[in-house]
């Protein structure tokens, strides 16, 4: 089964992002690497790959930790950003620009797979984790990371929601919800690709905004279904942010804010 198509599924959109993407959230989504690599055991030595691995947030981590990483993704300005971050550090990561659903690396390559709010949205999820276990050794795991429902995190579905109003209902989940939003589709759709001892664990990371006008501003930079829109409207963007601003002000109040970003981790092994 193949989910719809979305604008999130081509590079341009994340390609958009680059740099604010890495200065606005990489912090939070930090704290979902650590976690799925802990799921793991990665340690020095063990062979890492990370799939949709935009600017590295996984890959550097496990790269500081002696790991062997390569990793993937479809926007080239991410890879960039990813390369020029590894080089600073002195890290060495393989950083390939390429196509999760297929994958140009050998079998039973890796000990390690993951892919973080990427796989999510491939318009052909089943390969996409066909190949996270292809390229995985008899008894290596994986784990691929999404969103729960965003009326869970009260704040940002007032953004998100605010949003699409003004869109006229596109550019945002309908209903705050994302693919693999439910731990019941995360278990089927890993095991369906040939996984064992599938189990989906929660996740949350906490952001603190000195005020509603610094998380709308933080989101307008570094949300790729928002920047898509501020291209797609050239000049009557401006209005439109205002308005976003005001709807979300006028629901939560000026703040400061405290957002949630709640996730599910879905971890499999492969026999």
């Amino acid at each position: 089964m193949s989910s719809a198509f979305s604008p999130l599924a081509a590079p341009d959109a994340w390609d958009l992002v680059v740099p604010e993407y890495v200065r606005e959230l990489q912090p939070a989504f930090e704290t979902f690497a650590r976690d799925a690599l802990s799921r793991v055991g990665v340690r020095h030595g063990s062979r890492v790959v990370d799939v949709a691995a935009g600017p590295g947030t996984l890959a550097l981590l496990a790269a500081r930790e002696g790991a062997r990483v390569t990793a993937v993704d479809f926007a080239p300005r991410m890879i960039e950003a990813l390369r020029a971050r590894a080089a600073a550090e002195g890290l060495e990561v393989e950083a390939l620009v390429g196509d999760g659903m297929a994958l140009a690396l050998p079998d039973r390559a890796f000990d390690a797979a993951f892919s973080l709010f990427g796989l999510m949205f491939f318009p052909d999820r089943p390969r996409g984790f066909r190949e996270l276990l292809r390229v995985l050794v008899p008894g290596g795991r994986a784990v691929v990371s999404s969103w729960v429902p965003m009326e869970r995190s009260p704040v940002m579905n007032v953004l998100y929601r605010s949003f699409a109003e003004l869109m006229n209902g596109g550019g945002a989940p309908r209903d705050g919800m994302m693919p693999l939003s439910d731990p019941e589709t995360c278990r089927r759709e890993m095991s369906g690709a040939g996984f064992v001892e599938v189990s989906v664990h929660e996740a949350t990371a906490s952001v603190d905004y000195a005020s509603t006008a610094a998380l709308v501003d933080a989101m307008v930079r570094s949300s790729a279904p928002i920047v898509l829109a501020q291209r797609a409207l050239g000049s009557k963007w401006k209005d439109v942010e205002q308005a976003l601003l005001d709807k979300v002000v006028a629901e939560v109040g000026t703040g400061p804010q405290v957002v949630l970003f709640n996730a599910y981790l879905t971890v499999g092994s492969r026999k």
